[in-house]
């Protein structure tokens, strides 16, 4: 599902840690590093996002975590608004593990499947976060705490890109 109104929002009624606001002062270093040949460093859990803001007209690069589920990227966000510039499903630029690749994103109905999947992926491999902004602690397992999950899924944005084609090869 897709979903083109404002509605569904992250949550920004909890202060941005301060850790998560020194990762954003670098974001032009981490995006340097994202598109150098020692992507290798970074590039298994993070990715650049390019896309044009629906306002500015500017062109924006963000470095952003992601997790891969059944061959479908979702990125996840309860802090930031860079995902409004997705809704109109125009293609965006990826920097994916050292290639140039174009998608389509999807910003998905949070109350969906999917979106539940997709952020269940993302806090599994990103346990840290899901703690720090997500309010979503790990069971005895490791794993998100299930009801934790349901709560912050509604309170969250998952978007879901989807690879089209190669720009560039490998390097």
């Amino acid at each position: 599902m897709h979903t083109t109104h404002d509605t569904v929002a992250p949550m920004i009624d909890t202060p941005v840690p301060w850790s998560i606001r020194l990762l954003r002062r670098l974001n032009p270093v981490i995006v340097a590093v994202l598109r150098s040949p020692l992507h290798g460093l970074l590039s298994a859990n993070l990715l650049v996002l390019g896309f044009t803001g629906r306002r500015t007209g500017r062109r924006y690069r963000l470095p952003l975590s992601y997790v891969e589920r059944d061959g479908r990227l979702y990125l996840c966000t309860r802090t930031a608004f860079w995902w409004r510039n997705l809704r109109s499903r125009g293609p965006v630029e990826l920097r994916l593990r050292g290639r140039d690749v174009v998608a389509t994103p999807s910003v998905l109905d949070p109350s969906s499947p999917e979106a539940l999947d997709g952020l269940r992926a993302f806090l599994t491999r990103n346990s840290g976060t899901g703690e720090l902004l997500y309010n979503v602690a790990r069971g005895p397992d490791g794993r998100p705490v299930e009801a934790d999950l349901r709560r912050e899924v509604l309170r969250s944005v998952v978007v879901r890109l989807e690879q089209r084609e190669p720009i560039t090869p490998p390097r």
